[in-house]
């Protein structure tokens, strides 16, 4: 009875095929070599928070879309592991920016009760004149480009963005005074 471990080309081999003749049936063997292995580590690096299966995804995915740069003088595995690693990292990262925001979204929302803000910005956009308050909320509600802008109110580009600027600084120096007085 043959040996099948010493019949089965290495992690390597298969990592070469996939770079020199985008092998599927090689990808689809190292997946199924480093899938497990890499879903525990990355549960780990990632606390369990569900996203591990992800991050493998995203590894294999780069390895392939990244086959040019696999060094053959080098073992598959330290390479392999090196990208999870890194994309967990950068799943950390995201999730703690996430986490700030947040955390300032709620401290400004104490600070400042949403209805007291809404109230302010309402009133600010009330002391603007019609063309400003139309031209931020194209802006900014609508998000159409100034030049859009400047189409549909049949003015320069340069005019929509002056006249943008404009009602903008106004409603921050209302939105500013009103501020102070909450």
């Amino acid at each position: 009875m043959p040996d099948t471990k010493s019949d089965q080309p290495t992690d390597e081999a298969l990592m070469l095929r996939i770079r020199d003749a985008n092998d599927e049936t090689a990808l689809a063997s190292l997946v199924d070599r480093y899938a497990g292995p890499a879903l525990t580590l990355a549960d780990t690096r990632l606390r369990h928070t569900g996203r591990s299966d992800d991050a493998v995804q995203q590894a294999f995915l780069k390895i392939y879309l990244e086959k040019g740069r696999f060094d053959d003088q080098r073992p598959f595995a330290p390479w392999f592991y090196s990208i999870l690693r890194n994309i967990c990292l950068d799943h950390l990262r995201k999730e703690t920016r996430y986490r700030e925001k947040l955390k300032d979204i709620n401290d400004q929302s104490m600070t400042n009760p949403p209805t007291a803000a809404l109230d302010a910005l309402d009133e600010g956009l009330a002391a603007l004149k019609d063309d400003e308050r139309e031209i931020l909320m194209l802006r900014l509600v609508q998000g159409l480009s100034f030049r859009h802008i400047a189409d549909s109110l049949g003015c320069t580009e340069d005019a929509a963005k002056k006249r943008g600027q404009r009602a903008l600084r106004q409603l921050r120096r209302k939105l500013a005074k009103t501020k102070g007085g909450i």
